[in-house]
This record gives structure tokens, C-alpha cells and sequence, in this order.
């Protein structure tokens, strides 16, 4: 099995993978070459240009043992053959003169061409001196070549749909040739080769890719706070575990539910926002023991048999956390396993109500980060708890973890705990008093170029839901030409109901405990940053996993850019 670079790669393409094309045929490659060979997928160059840039792509390239180099350019589409060339028809049916072919065609020849002296004239560039010994191979899958081949092809440089069976054995049989071709000049570039290709040209894996990548990694990684609580012991079993966002706090409470469900004892989640809980219900090993505070009230309201609950009532929440304290008592000894999630935005009577459901011999855990604070609430006192810090961040990317610390928005620094780079966060301005709907939509658009996939991005406003100009239920059913996904309020059983659409929008009060590729900040507005402010750009930015995007008034940017220094 031939090794790949960069090796995250998922041979099933989803639309904000690859090209359904490309990624069978690196599949293929992977595992129809030996251990001696390296791909390079997504290999990409570019170089300034008088009046602009430009940019090219080579599919793949495949290294032997010794540093020679074969780069495939593959073509899935139609082709046209000319005696003198071959042309790739992207759009429809046009005239198959050949000026018209120049014209709306492009020249296959020319394109391979022209990425590989790039791609040679860059790495001379970089590596003065030295020469890139790169071969070609055109790969046409769904392509037949009849009769002789245009005079710029070389045949041998060539497979189409009728040769495809021996694509691998045409790639051995290129590289093969330069077997045994040893020199110290060759030894001595094998490493500029491989970082040259791997990171400085851009060896990257499409951004679907990357974004699944780094989810991977965050759930392998964060899963280490699991590993020590299981070999914490303790009589009566209470821990406090105050872990910043990203430290894995969701797959400590997702263990806490599988070993009391594996044991047959009964368990309760609870936290203080439905979207966690909603995105909880599915992993737990049983929906029905998830939940949020109030609505773990509206069903003890409900088994009690009181009259049903008004959620217009604009107070309906604050009646429903004052009559569960009431209720509770009635609930003593019920659960073997309690978890209360966002224990910093729970009142301490809610706590210490929820507290006298558990037995006396329960396992108690209490998850909370007093830096996403958002509600200005006291902490909890529990006497004779085990507390346990977690100050490392998982989820986030490096970058936007240094980002975080520079703007001084903790406490403490964050550590960055990710293998993942990620990108700079951006920055998009609008005037104090103009609405944020046209810099938010730069913001999308130039995402979406890059990548990104609707469903991969999450928009929240820097406001509560009824201030917000994209936010509300007022707000634009479209963004960036996405169809808007947004909170429409509850029904009358005080289930959340959503409008339909790929593109979340959302507040950062909400989309806390969650997590998105990308996410865009926006109507970010204030003076000064105040504590409160604060805490919710930390909310907002460590909910993204690659890139983080702030939408800011005048204002509010030369305050952040202030704490920058700059």
C-alpha cells in the first residue's frame, strides 16, 4: 500500500469532499501501488505574474524510492481530439472548429505543461541550484482515444478508458525506469522534495477533508480527559471538572452515560441549551436521559399534574426553574449517575435541586468553564468535592488558539492541544450604524470559494436572537446564495422548531457546547470590551475547528485590534 500525503483521506466522497473522480482514483493508488511509492494528492502551485497570478493543479504525484516524480493530471469530462491537440470541453455543446475550441475549450497539453514548468520553477526557485525531475501521465478514465494520438501526445503518456485496467502497472513501468538511478545530488534532494511537495507548494487535502480530519482528531485527542477520570477513585464518587472549551468535557459526559447504561443503573444528563442537548440525544445510549434544566422542569411540572405550561408567557422559564425547586424534593434517591454540563450558567439553587435526585451512593459530575460564563450567575458551592483542571483546548486550531490568547480573552492563556494548524482568523468591518448583512456575506462568499460547504459553516450573531438583524425570524431567508437554517421558535409541546436550509445561523449563546469548520462572528458591536463581551468571543471563537471569522463594526475592531497591539 503506497504511502499517501497528506494521509487523512476518506475514500467515500461527500459533497464537501473531493471530486467523486479524484478520489477513486486515489484510492486506487493507495492501494494498487507497493510501500516503495508516495502520492502527493492536491499538489498545487503558484507563482506572480505580471499583472496578477496564476494558479494551476496537478492531481497527483507519485515519488519512487529515489526521488523521481510522475505527475498524473486526470480528466473526467469530455474530450475532444485534434491532430494537433487534445481539449477539454467543460460547458455544453459548441463548434468543433478549432478557433472556437481556442476560444471556450481549453488545451489539455498546454495546462500539463504549464503546471509542471511551475511547478519547476518554483522549487528552483526555493532550492537555487537544483532542478525538480518531474515525468507526466495523462489519466482520461472516461475517455477513448480512436486511431493515432494528436503529434504534442506521447501514446506511452497516455491512459484512457480502454487501457484503464492497467493504469497502476503504466505508473510502475514510468518510475521503474529510473530504478537504480543513485546519485548524491538525488540523495541530498529527497528531503527538499518531500517538504517542498508536502507543505511549502501546498500538499493539502481538500477543505471537506480537512474539516473531517481535524474532527477526528479533536474525539481522539480530547478522549484523554476520559481515559484519567476512569482511573479516578473516590467514596462517595463528586468531581468538579473545570475544563475549557474543546478539553473533551462532552466525551467525559458521553462515558459517564455508556458505563451507567452498560451497568443498568439510571443515569441524567443535564445542561442549561436545548442545541446541546439536541446534540447530545443522539449519542447518548438512551435520548430519554438527556436533557435541558427547564425541560427536565416542564416534565416534572407535568408529572405532578399541573396545568399545562404558557411558552408565551415572556416568564414561563424563571416559573419553571422557582417551581421544580419546589418539586424536587419529591424526586429524592431517583438517579444512580447525575451530570450537570455548563455548570456555570446553572443558579446554584438549580444545582443543588438537581443534586437531592441522586442516591446517596451516585456517581456526581459536575462539567463547567466560568470563562464561557454568559449570564453572570455565582458559582455553586460543594464542600468535599474532587476538582480536576482542564485548561488544554483540543478542538480549536492552533493559530486561533494563539489568536484567543493575544486578545487576553481568559483569564489564563489556553493551551493548544490540537495537531491542527488551522488558518489566521479573517476580519470583515462595517460602519457603526450600517447593517452587517453585506460584510457577513463576504464573509460566506469567500469561504465558500475556499471549500467550505454550507453545512460546514455556522454564522452566530454577537447578539441575542430578537436584536439580531440575521439572527431573528425577520432575518434574510438566504445568505451568500445558502438557504438560511435558523431557530423559528417552539411549538406548543416546547419542542424548538427550524426553518430548512443547509447554512446555520444561530447566536453564540446558543451554539455554546457545539462546533462548526467554520464560523463566522458577526454583528459584533461594543466600545469597550467588557467582561461579558469578553466571554462570548471566547464562546464564539473556539466553537470553529479550522478557520474563525469576526464581522465587526468600526468601532469594535479598533478595540480588538488594540489588544493585539496594532
Amino acid at each position: 500500500m503506497a504511502r499517501l500525503i497528506p494521509s487523512d483521506f476518506d475514500t467515500v466522497a461527500g459533497p464537501d469532499g473531493m471530486h467523486a473522480g479524484e478520489a477513486r482514483t486515489l484510492a486506487r493508488l493507495r492501494d494498487g501501488l507497493s510501500d516503495r511509492y508516495t502520492v502527493y494528492h492536491g499538489v498545487h502551485w503558484a507563482r506572480a505574474q505580471r499583472g496578477g497570478s496564476a494558479y494551476g493543479e496537478i492531481d497527483f504525484i507519485v515519488a519512487n524510492p529515489y526521488g523521481h516524480l510522475l505527475a498524473i493530471e486526470q480528466k473526467d469530462g469530455q474530450i475532444i481530439a485534434t491532430p494537433d491537440d487534445l481539449w477539454a470541453r467543460y460547458n455544453g455543446d459548441r463548434s468543433a472548429s478549432a478557433a472556437t475550441k481556442q476560444g471556450q475549450d481549453k488545451s489539455i497539453t498546454t495546462q500539463v505543461n504549464r503546471n509542471l514548468n511551475g511547478l519547476r520553477g518554483q522549487f528552483s526557485k526555493r532550492y537555487p541550484g537544483r532542478a525538480l525531475q518531474i515525468d507526466h501521465l495523462l489519466y482520461l478514465p472516461t475517455a477513448r482515444l480512436a486511431g493515432a494520438p494528436p503529434s504534442s501526445v506521447d501514446p506511452t503518456r497516455v491512459v484512457d478508458a480502454d487501457g484503464d485496467a492497467r493504469l497502476i502497472e503504466t505508473i510502475e513501468s514510468l518510475l521503474e525506469g529510473h530504478a537504480g538511478q543513485w546519485s548524491d545530488d538525488r540523495l541530498e534532494d529527497l528531503p527538499r522534495i518531500e517538504e517542498f511537495l508536502s507543505q511549502r507548494v501546498g500538499a493539502a487535502p481538500h477543505i471537506g477533508l480537512l474539516g473531517r480530519s481535524a474532527r477526528e482528531v479533536t474525539t481522539r485527542l480530547s478522549g484523554g480527559l476520559s481515559t484519567w477520570v476512569s482511573r479516578l477513585a473516590m467514596q462517595p464518587w463528586r468531581l468538579r471538572v473545570r475544563g475549557t472549551a474543546g478539553s473533551g468535557k462532552t466525551q467525559l459526559a458521553l462515558q459517564a452515560l455508556q458505563q451507567a447504561h452498560a451497568a443498568g443503573k439510571r443515569a441524567l444528563y443535564v445542561c442549561f441549551n436545548r442545541p446541546l442537548a439536541d446534540a447530545m440525544k443522539p449519542l447518548a445510549p438512551q435520548a430519554q436521559d438527556v436533557v435541558t434544566f427547564h425541560e427536565l422542569a416542564r416534565l416534572v411540572h407535568q408529572t405532578v399534574g399541573e396545568p399545562d405550561i404558557d411558552f408565551k408567557d415572556r416568564d414561563v422559564f424563571a416559573k419553571l426553574a422557582d417551581r421544580f425547586i419546589e418539586l424536587s424534593p419529591r424526586l429524592a434517591d431517583t438517579f444512580d449517575t447525575l451530570i450537570i454540563d455548563e455548570g456555570q450558567d446553572f443558579e446554584p439553587a438549580w444545582v443543588h435541586s438537581l443534586l437531592s435526585m441522586a442516591r446517596s451512593d451516585a456517581h456526581l459530575l459536575l462539567l463547567e468553564d466560568p470563562e464561557q460564563a454568559l449570564y453572570d450567575r455565582a458559582p455553586v458551592d460543594l464542600p468535599g468535592w474532587v476538582s480536576l483542571s482542564s485548561p488544554v483546548n483540543y478542538r480549536s486550531p492552533q493559530l486561533l488558539v494563539e489568536f484567543i490568547n493575544w486578545l487576553g480573552l481568559t483569564d489564563e492563556p489556553v493551551e493548544a492541544g490540537s495537531a491542527v494548524l488551522g488558518f489566521d482568523p479573517k476580519w470583515h468591518v462595517y460602519a457603526e450604524g450600517e447593517s452587517p448583512l453585506q460584510a457577513t456575506e463576504a464573509a460566506l462568499t469567500a469561504l465558500l470559494a475556499e471549500g467550505y460547504s454550507a453545512e460546514s459553516i455556522a454564522v452566530l450573531s454577537f447578539h441575542g436572537q430578537q436584536k439580531s438583524a440575521l439572527a431573528s425570524a425577520n432575518g434574510p431567508a438566504r445568505l451568500a446564495g445558502q438557504q438560511v437554517r435558523r431557530h423559528a421558535g417552539f411549538d406548543s409541546e416546547g419542542h424548538a422548531q427550524w426553518s430548512d436550509g443547509p447554512l446555520l445561523v444561530d447566536t453564540v449563546n446558543r451554539f455554546k457546547g457545539q462546533a462548526a469548520d467554520a464560523v463566522v462572528i458577526t454583528e459584533v458591536d461594543f466600545e469597550a470590551l467588557s467582561d461579558r463581551d469578553r466571554r462570548r468571543l471566547f464562546v464564539g471563537l473556539t466553537r470553529a475547528r479550522l478557520q474563525a471569522v469576526l464581522v465587526t463594526t468600526e468601532r469594535a475592531g479598533a478595540v480588538l485590534r488594540g489588544r493585539l497591539g496594532g
